[in-house]
């Protein structure tokens, strides 16, 4: 069974074919949305609500970080993995690891959040963190 590495900050669904789902704060007062999630809106301390955010989202910049995944001891055969920022239709910018290899990734190409499994537990659960996945290829 997967599992979050740390509760509250995303949901991972039932189905296998299912992307994960970002939990996130909706300020009615401010009319923003925030994520991680929040107890009070950070522009006008009002109360927030308790949302889900997009699953998708815009490529707005990326970089290749020459260290091993989130999580691993040990460098996969790249050297490194990307990461970026991505832009969410809510007005959310949050930033997480890219699945791929260098040159793989442009600024504005089309992303989905997946799991990306970085321990087990000792009960057998797979632990994950989030990543983005392409859904379109670079030109």
């Amino acid at each position: 069974m997967k599992v979050p590495i740390e509760e509250g900050y995303f949901r991972i669904p039932e189905g296998p074919d299912e992307s994960p789902v970002l939990l996130g704060s909706y300020s009615p007062s401010a009319k923003t949305y925030f994520w991680p999630r929040r107890k009070r809106c950070p522009i006008t301390l009002d109360a927030v609500e308790d949302c889900e955010l997009s699953n998708e989202g815009i490529i707005y910049s990326w970089t290749f970080v020459l260290l091993p995944w989130l999580g691993s001891m040990e460098a996969d055969k790249s050297g490194g993995f990307g990461a970026a920022q991505v832009d969410l239709p809510e007005g959310v910018r949050i930033q997480a690891p890219l699945e791929g290899k260098m040159g793989d990734w442009e600024i504005g190409q089309r992303v989905r959040l997946v799991t990306r499994t970085v321990d087990r537990a000792e009960n057998g659960d797979e632990l994950c963190t989030i990543a983005f996945r392409l859904l379109e290829a670079a030109s």
